[in-house]
């Protein structure tokens, strides 16, 4: 009789752990946004490139929504300086990001993006050195 509510409880514990890891999340400090090679300069616009990436692992994430993304000179100090940004297709995992600042200079890129998977908002910014 003992034996059986040991060999229960034992079954019980490990059907716990079992759910406790299925449920279990990276957090979004488990990802970060990466600039791709040097901006460059399209139609007196700047096209600046980023990858999202999975820390743990290095690997690229190709399929996550960005929904958010801003612009401004914070880097230089001057973060009341903004300037228009516009989401371009991606392609490869690589997204791609029309700026048009009002002048040249190191930019931050703000970025907000949904992971397929994750509860949890992955926010990041990315340093570009901009010319107008």
């Amino acid at each position: 009789m003992t034996s059986t509510r040991i060999l229960a409880s034992a079954t019980a514990f490990a059907c716990i752990l079992a759910l406790t890891a299925v449920q279990a999340h990276a957090a979004a400090s488990d990802y970060r946004f990466e600039l791709v090679g040097k901006p460059r300069l399209a139609a007196k616009k700047d096209i600046v490139q980023v990858r999202l990436v999975r820390v743990a692992d290095g690997k690229p994430v190709p399929d996550a929504v960005i929904f958010e993304s801003k612009a401004d000179m914070g880097p230089a100090g001057m973060q009341e300086m903004t300037a228009p940004v516009r989401a371009m297709p991606t392609k490869g995992g690589i997204y791609s990001f029309e700026v048009d600042p009002g002048m040249a200079g190191t930019w931050a890129l703000h970025l907000a993006a949904k992971v397929q998977g994750e509860a949890e908002t992955v926010r990041g910014t990315v340093n570009a050195d901009l010319v107008k």
